[in-house]
């Protein structure tokens, strides 16, 4: 049986535990068509959030997290892009919104209604923590948590975390996992990558990560 070498990063796991309790509408890949900085990329996702919300008639909550790296979404040549989730009473109606949104403002876009059976608030938060990535949640007081309380505790119950892991919050490890069939892997581009799937449907922090 082959083995596969993967990358297990504590903060990513805990985080996309925490992101998983929200009931998230959508979830998306932005990129930029023009150069633009750190700062400059934080308020332009914020103007994105806020005009989102007017055409919903309703604040927007959500969690982005910018990734200063080329993106595999639409091959944009500007290395700085966004993943994020958002939420929305009209779920159907804000994923083709949102993406139309964000190419007539600011570059490419991918953005599908969001599936809790797939990783995606796992794969939205991979960089936790990492100098690469920033976060910006907003409004997350308007939605309703549904997910556990304390993380370690939750981590001691997963078995994706590894025994001799699960009380680390913080940390970057590598571990052997053996090959079995794997989930297909939510990509923002729409691909599925079989290299980068996952053993479970909601699991995420792999070496081979895709963008």
């Amino acid at each position: 049986m082959r083995q596969f070498l993967i990358r297990y990063n504590a903060a990513a796991q805990h985080m996309g535990t925490w992101l998983l309790g929200y009931e998230w509408s959508i979830i998306g890949c932005g990129t930029y068509r023009e150069p633009v900085g750190e700062a400059g990329a934080q308020a332009l996702m914020k103007r994105f959030m806020e005009r989102l919300g007017r055409k919903l008639r309703t604040p927007v909550p959500y969690f982005a997290a910018l990734e200063r790296r080329y993106s595999g979404c639409g091959h944009s040549e500007i290395p700085i892009h966004w993943h994020f989730l958002a939420a929305s009473a009209q779920p159907a109606a804000m994923s083709t919104m949102a993406e139309n949104l964000w190419k007539e403002m600011h570059g490419d876009a991918k953005v599908e209604e969001y599936d809790p059976m797939k990783p995606g608030a796992y794969y939205v938060c991979k960089l936790a923590v990492n100098p690469n990535s920033v976060i910006l949640p907003e409004h997350l007081d308007k939605l309703a948590y549904h997910g556990p309380t304390d993380l370690l505790a939750a981590a001691q119950k997963d078995p994706y975390v590894p025994d001799h892991l699960k009380h680390k919050a913080l940390g970057e490890y590598l571990r052997i996992r053996p090959e079995q069939k794997l989930a297909p892997y939510w990509r923002p581009d729409g691909r599925q990558d079989p290299v980068n799937a996952h053993p479970r449907a909601t699991e995420g922090n792999h070496v081979e990560g895709s963008r």
